[in-house]
Order: C-alpha cells, then structure tokens, then sequence
C-alpha cells in the first residue's frame, strides 16, 4: 500500500508540473496584447510566466524516466551549473533591454524569440542551480539582483520614454517593479538556505524564553 501512494503521489506532482506549465504558456500566449498593453505587465508578468513555465516544464520532463540518460547527457556540458546560469542571465538581461521590449511588441518573430529564449532559460535554471553550489549561485544571484536594480532604477530616473510603445509613468512603475525584486529575490534566497534557518533557530534557541525580574 505504501508503494502504490507513493507512485500515486508522485503521479500526481508530475501531473501538477505539466499542467502548471502549460497553463502558464497558454496564458502568455492567449493574453499576450493585455499583458504587452503595459510595461509593468510585460516585465513584471508576461516574462515571470515564462520563465516559471520552463521551470514548470523542466520538473515535470525530469520526473518521467525515459529522460535520465538525456539529463546525464545534458549535465556534462552544465558543469557546476555555469552554462546553464549563463543563458539564464543572458536570457533575461536581453529582455530587459527597451529597445527588446518594443521589438517584442513589433514584430511576430521577436515575439517568437522572446517566447522561446525565456521558456529555455527557465528551463535549465533548476538543473543548473542544483548542480551549482552556495557561491556560485550567491554570485549568479547578485549579478541577476544588480542588474535588476540598475535597469530599474534607469526606468524610474530617466525623464524619456525609453520605449515607444509604452507611457513614461508605465516606464517609472516597471522601474519600482525590478527595484522591488532586486531586494526580495536575495531574501528569499536566503530564508531558503538550511544554514541560515539553522543560524537564526540557533539564536532563538541561545535566547532566554522569559525574562525573570527579581524583586526584592
């Protein structure tokens, strides 16, 4: 009985993995004029599907056994996660870019790219982080947080349109967007590290519960 839930659980997980990123690919691509409609939207929603898509994809395809000598394969040319880290970071500086954004909007083939570029790059983001370790993904993680920070603060500071297709208080909103994620990205990250949780339980646990006052 034990056997068969966990094969049922499992199932399902895999089941939940596929459906969560096809639905998310569906959505960005069923809702692409509203999503593209501003720019916040465009940055801060379109392009988080997509790259949550191919983390949704890639968890699902790693779960069917069929594919683990595909993975073997694939982990000899992502040594400590390097290559795949890379893409992710290219991948996602490009389409941080304005002029990226207004080509995106203007022609169907960039629109294409973009779509396949960020399902990639959130594709081969699980695989490399795992393979990767603290440092490594501690300094991954500050270039992709700085370069959200910087593109961020370029879009609230600059007094033009940085984009054609999109309103110069559109612009400023998106800039608070990526500042935003600047921030809480690291710090997510970090409550998810086991020895940061450790550190933090073990002051709770050096720290007197009750504080007894003496009276006289």
């Amino acid at each position: 009985m034990k056997t068969m839930h966990f094969k049922f659980s499992d199932t399902l997980k895999t089941a939940a993995w596929a459906v969560l990123g096809i639905l998310l690919l569906v959505v960005a691509i069923a809702c692409r004029q509203a999503l593209e409609l501003t720019m916040a939207r465009h940055m801060l929603v379109q392009i988080p599907m997509l790259l949550i898509a191919g983390v949704a994809l890639n968890r699902f395809l790693a779960r069917l056994p069929g594919l683990r000598r595909t993975a073997r394969y694939a982990a000899s040319w992502d040594e400590y996660g390097l290559t795949g880290l890379a893409v992710f970071l290219l991948a996602s500086a490009y389409w941080m870019i304005p002029k990226a954004l207004d080509s995106a909007v203007a022609s169907g083939m960039m629109e294409a790219g973009k779509f396949a570029s960020l399902l990639v790059a959130g594709f081969v983001l699980p695989a490399s982080l795992s393979r990767a370790n603290t440092i490594l993904q501690l300094f991954f993680l500050g270039n992709f947080a700085s370069m959200m920070a910087i593109a961020g603060m370029l879009y609230q500071d600059t007094s033009t349109r940085l984009c054609n297709f999109y309103l110069l208080d559109d612009q400023v909103l998106a800039g608070t967007g990526l500042v935003t994620l600047a921030v809480v990205l690291p710090v997510l990250w970090c409550l998810g590290q086991a020895s940061v949780r450790e550190f933090f339980r073990g002051g709770q646990q050096a720290a007197p519960d009750v504080v007894k006052v003496g009276h006289p």
